[in-house]
């Protein structure tokens, strides 16, 4: 798919989003289409189970760890560009900066990025993308997607997903080579081999695990990391805890008063 085929696709999930995304709970687990989610899922998870775990464990084992960072800094690096764009447009001038500031010196001194020069500054990735700033621009509601063989995402983050999947062919043209797609999915792919053995060993229905930390995850984003934190309590009504406070505070006053007088 060329640059412009990508940036149309995008413009059409952009107006599905904003037409789909008046439903449910602010950032909350919106999931209408779980039915063709699962199926999808379970493809997705079948074809990754059978080719790129057993990939990505062989790249693990293979690679030190020192070149394994190497390499993710590099193709962090790349997509650094779309979050120092999109922490302009969230009018967040600071954190554009602080990512423009990255790109500039791990791409020079940094060896392309091999080495994170950057954050030993003190100027740490900030980690914005576009589905992040549709939020900010109020769309805080979206339905639920999983993409078969893309992963999890919503349709307001799908947009998001595609653009910085794109980013290195864009930033390189036809030059780039599709080897190096590759090697940026392997990577990718380890890098998640952790949270892929947690939620198998622990989940019992693994779609929802991954569903529910998806959003999660994209909440904390959306706050760069410091959500407000939820009442507790407002789950309960108040038949959970007045009524039986009250009847409490009644015997309470009634062993009272019979002390008081005897």
């Amino acid at each position: 798919m060329k640059p412009y085929g990508v940036v149309g696709f995008c413009c059409c999930c952009l107006i599905a989003s904003g037409c789909t995304s008046l439903e449910g709970e602010d950032y909350g687990v919106f999931d209408p289409y779980e039915t063709n989610n699962r199926r999808s899922y379970d493809v997705t998870d079948s074809v990754d189970r059978a080719v790129l775990v057993p990939v990505a464990r062989g790249y693990r084992k293979v690679l030190p760890d020192w070149f394994e960072r190497g390499l993710s800094k590099m193709f962090q690096n790349l997509r650094t560009v779309d979050s120092s764009v999109n922490g302009f447009l969230q009018g967040k001038p600071k954190s554009g900066g602080i990512d423009f500031a990255r790109i500039l010196i791990n791409a020079t001194i940094g060896v392309g990025g091999f080495f994170d020069v950057a954050s030993r500054w003190d100027l740490p990735y900030q980690d914005e993308d576009l589905g992040q700033t549709l939020a900010v621009w109020g769309i805080k509601k979206s339905r639920y997607l999983y993409v078969p063989f893309f992963g999890p995402s919503t349709l307001r983050d799908l947009p998001s997903d595609v653009i910085r999947s794109w980013v290195p062919q864009m930033l390189f043209g036809g030059d780039i080579h599709w080897g190096v797609s590759v090697v940026d999915l392997v990577r990718a792919r380890a890098g998640a081999l952790a949270a892929s053995d947690i939620r198998d060993a622990s989940a019992l229905d693994p779609y929802a695990f991954t569903r529910d930390a998806y959003f999660q995850r994209r909440r904390f984003l959306i706050y760069d990391g410091d959500p407000p934190l939820e009442d507790f309590f407002s789950d309960f009504g108040e038949e959970d805890f007045g009524e039986e406070d009250s009847s409490e505070q009644d015997e309470a006053s009634e062993d009272a008063s019979v002390e008081v007088t005897d």
